[in-house]
């Protein structure tokens, strides 16, 4: 069963290229235990041969690696073999690191496996060789990928390539090579098409439908019911910042396959930010997000009463399955308010109604303190108002102690008498929660005041006093409990 999505959340394609291996570099520098700490996306494979030297049995696997920085390492995950899969595995062992960024590993719990490890990357990368009782091991492991995910972090369409064995029971009969696309709905549902490509045979396209789950902690799996009635199995761990790659398995009772996915667009994720700074994940409750793709509304459209609909056109935008305020729509744009009700420190899962169409889903990390982004005008212009009300420019700058307002949005808390409604101007000039500065070029400013703007929508404002600067262009920057702004500038005269 094929789902419907006429809508889809993008924005532009990237690649990413790591290094295959550890590499001195000019200015040296060291390695120790401690350069591996943390929990790394993981990916392994290995071969059986028998006593008389042949190819005897595969093994496929994919999960997580973790180091404590000082000499305990744990792997665990799924794998597949010519025998069994989706098998889950969990060793416990140490592991060294000499100053060359090279050292073992020796698994004792769960595993007697043996591994040599070699970092890269300060640490963000390593790769493994090593053996057991019965398999050869080659493998890999990184640490970018996303703090927390959910099933709309897997969204929209990833290309993917595979290889492996085809069987027959238990016995590799061949080699086989895979190359297809997935397309992830970002709420449980996928679909496939791919190409399999057997040794001694012709080409064979496929398709295939089924369902998928995904972790907190970026364990994915899949059931997929083929063209040929077969039913495959899929599991992948995440990589990348937002979940655009996937190290995978995939295996059915005549083929067992490992490889990788990459997102075919930049990941859905990377398609909301907050509406000034367009930073990704940067729009706390009461905030303002734009959101980017295609499809999404009939026509342009745009709030003329307060507080703002939930309906624009015929778009609607959900989080979380709550109808959220909207401010403007157009077939590729949307600006909306984030609900004062949404849980901070949580990801929330966003979707895009456009009539009886219904977009895929994507991930948005909801922050729980402020993440301040500066309205801005012409070339990289910061929006401030000068003592005058006039706005700040090139050639009507602010003088030297003058009290001036610096526009923006992604505030966070505030301090306020009751709830505050979702997509309503605020009744009071209510300060954040969290403590905020200003900077000036490097000069720090006085704050007067930091919160959000009685009467506005989502608009938040700081006063702040002018520090002692030459006559200039400095870029303004806010500081949120530790969160930074976008930096764009004004001028002083």
């Amino acid at each position: 069963m094929k789902y419907a999505r006429t809508i889809s959340l993008l924005s532009f394609s990237c690649l990413l290229v790591a290094p295959a291996l550890a590499q001195n570099q000019i200015g040296g520098g060291t390695c120790s235990a401690a350069t591996l700490n943390g929990t790394y996306a993981l990916t392994l494979s290995g071969r059986a041969i028998s006593a008389a030297g042949s190819f005897a049995g595969t093994i496929q696997a994919v999960g997580t690696a973790t180091f404590d920085g000082q000499s305990v390492v744990t792997f665990t995950g799924i794998a597949n073999t010519n025998q069994v899969a989706g098998t889950q595995f969990s060793s416990s062992g140490s592991y060294a690191l000499a100053s060359n960024c090279y050292g073992p590993i020796n698994f004792a719990v769960g595993s007697t496996a043996t591994y040599t490890l070699v970092v890269w990357g300060g640490g963000n990368s390593f790769a493994v060789t090593g053996s057991d009782a019965t398999y050869v091991y080659s493998g890999s492991g990184s640490l970018v990928y996303p703090a927390v995910c959910a099933p709309a972090t897997l969204s929209g369409m990833y290309g993917f390539s595979a290889s492996g064995s085809t069987l027959s029971g238990t016995t590799q009969t061949g080699s086989a090579d895979e190359a297809g696309v997935f397309e992830f709905d970002g709420q449980g549902k996928v679909t496939a098409s791919y190409t399999d490509s057997v040794s001694g045979t012709t080409q064979a396209a496929i398709t295939a439908n089924g369902t998928y789950t995904v972790t907190s902690a970026c364990l994915a799996s899949a059931t997929l019911l083929d063209s040929n009635g077969r039913t495959n199995m899929l599991n992948f761990v995440l990589t990348g910042n937002y979940g655009g790659g996937a190290d995978i398995i995939l295996a059915n009772p005549q083929f067992v396959r490992s490889g990788s996915a990459h997102s075919m667009l930049l990941n859905p994720t990377q398609s909301i930010g907050n509406v000034f700074s367009y930073v990704v994940n940067a729009t706390p409750p009461g905030g303002v997000f734009v959101l980017y793709g295609t499809d999404l509304a009939t026509k342009i459209a745009q709030a003329a009463t307060v507080p703002f609909p939930t309906t624009l056109a015929t778009t609607d935008v959900t989080v979380n399955g709550e109808k959220v305020p909207l401010y403007y729509v157009s077939p590729g744009q949307i600006n909306a308010v984030m609900p004062w009700d949404i849980p901070g420190g949580t990801l929330a899962s966003v979707v895009v109604q456009n009539g009886t169409a219904t977009s895929n889903a994507a991930a948005v990390w909801v922050p729980a303190t402020g993440t301040p982004g500066i309205a801005v005008y012409g070339s990289n212009r910061a929006v401030v108002t000068n003592a005058d009300n006039s706005v700040n420019s090139a050639s009507n700058g602010a003088s030297v102690g003058d009290e001036v307002v610096a526009w923006f949005t992604g505030g966070g808390p505030v301090d306020s008498p009751g709830p505050l409604v979702s997509g309503a101007p605020a009744s009071g000039a209510y300060s954040i929660t969290g403590n905020g500065t200003v900077t000036v070029g490097t000069a720090s400013a006085i704050v007067k005041y930091i919160g959000l703007t009685s009467g506005s929508i989502g608009l938040y404002q700081v006063n702040f006093i002018v520090p002692q600067l030459a006559k200039g262009a400095y870029a303004v920057q806010i500081n949120i409990a530790g969160q930074l702004s976008n930096k764009p500038v004004m001028t002083v005269k």
